[in-house]
């Protein structure tokens, strides 16, 4: 045991040496493919030498400044962020992590209908404190099961300030896509009864599922947007856009908030490169072709060992394998890990949620990797 560092989270024996594009390389120089994005931020894949660049020379200009300056890579950041979610004239802040980010959009939520309940789909994961939190502590925090448009008639929405919507479930229960009809009744009871749509992006957004972000695969127009971990590509940079709509009413209603790194020009100029390769490198149709790709080869290892793989959950390069109860998954993932595949295992699903640079080559790696362990698997 490492007695310098807290074990907060379980990790090999391991030591990274360096990341390089989908690689991580420890100090034996062994080479191993990351199928999680670090923890599902390098959508570019690592040290991406554009944002590797970006930040040489931002870093001779300013990377912190505090509170008594505007800065342009905040303002144009924000106008970039709203072309991406598709308003105008809206405003938008900048922190460091995506818990930061989602207990400020609550925040702001509560502060505008003067309602304190908030109202989340039950494998929906928000944020590490606060308001997002999930625990029986959290008397203000309303779960809906996933998919269940029963429940809905259980909930009063006269108390609800906020719906949060996160379109691709990935910490919770490994990967959940709701349904259209699900998300449609939500946000109709919703804006009906003056609850404001909170749509939370810092997994889902960036590109992952294929589009910019995980609610414009769904009939919503949010009132708030709230992103973070890919929008850095590693860097800890998050953001809270809203509509002009709310603008208006934060207007006569505003307060104060601030905190050390808000507003960052390094952290906004790195996020403002972020959106322009993205763009630059036709990312998003990148990241619907391979994902399918990945998808169909995953469904067919399934056909193959029906016995073992149970369910395959896709979209976009946001994937899971979910194996049967009595398979040992947790002994597969090592000897995955063992051939050099980085990955998560939690209730006996994998997830993977991979750069967006990753090519069929490397998925036919990882697929042959996989066969070759499940044919030995009982």
């Amino acid at each position: 045991m490492n007695d310098s560092i807290l074990p907060l989270y379980p990790c090999s024996d391991k030591y990274l040496m360096r990341s390089e594009g989908l690689y991580h390389y420890d100090s034996d120089n062994k080479q191993y493919i990351d199928l999680e994005s670090g923890v599902w931020c390098a959508n570019l894949g690592h040290s991406h030498p554009k944002i590797v660049q970006l930040i040489k020379e931002q870093v001779e200009t300013s990377i912190h400044h505090g509170y008594k300056f505007r800065n342009h890579n905040a303002e144009q950041l924000s106008k970039s962020l709203q072309q991406v979610i598709g308003i105008e004239h809206g405003a938008s802040v900048f922190l460091s992590s995506g818990s930061e980010a989602v207990n400020l959009s609550i925040t702001l939520a509560r502060r505008l209908t003067q309602r304190k309940k908030v109202l989340k789909i039950d494998s929906s994961y928000l944020s590490a404190y606060g308001f997002g939190q999930i625990s029986p502590d959290n008397d203000y925090l309303v779960n809906i099961p996933h998919n269940e448009i029963k429940a809905l008639e259980e909930i009063n929405f006269e108390t609800i300030a906020a719906v949060v919507l996160e379109t691709g479930g990935a910490s919770i229960d490994m990967v959940q896509f709701p349904n259209t009809h699900f998300i449609d009744c939500i946000v109709e009871r919703a804006v009906q009864h003056g609850c404001l749509i909170i749509a939370e992006e810092v997994t889902t957004g960036m590109g992952r599922l294929g589009k910019w972000l995980g609610f414009q695969h769904y009939n919503v127009k949010p009132d708030i947007v709230v992103c973070g971990k890919a929008l850095g590509n590693g860097y800890p940079i998050s953001s809270v856009t809203v509509t002009s709509a709310v603008c208006e009413r934060l207007t006569s209603n505003l307060f104060v908030y601030a905190q050390s790194h808000q507003n960052d020009p390094l952290g906004c100029a790195i996020a403002q490169k972020v959106l322009q390769v993205i763009k630059e490198e036709n990312l998003l149709n990148d990241c619907t072709n391979t994902g399918q790709y990945f998808a169909n080869q995953l469904t067919l290892l399934q056909k193959e060992y029906p016995y073992i793989i149970k369910e395959i959950r896709a979209k976009g390069l946001m994937l899971a394998v979910e194996l049967k109860e009595l398979v040992d998954g947790n002994c597969i993932y090592n000897e995955l890990f063992d051939a050099g595949y980085v990955f998560s295992c939690k209730k006996n699903t994998f997830r993977f949620l991979p750069p967006l640079i990753i090519q069929h080559h490397h998925i036919d790696g990882f697929i042959r990797a996989f066969k070759k362990i499940l044919a030995h698997t009982k």
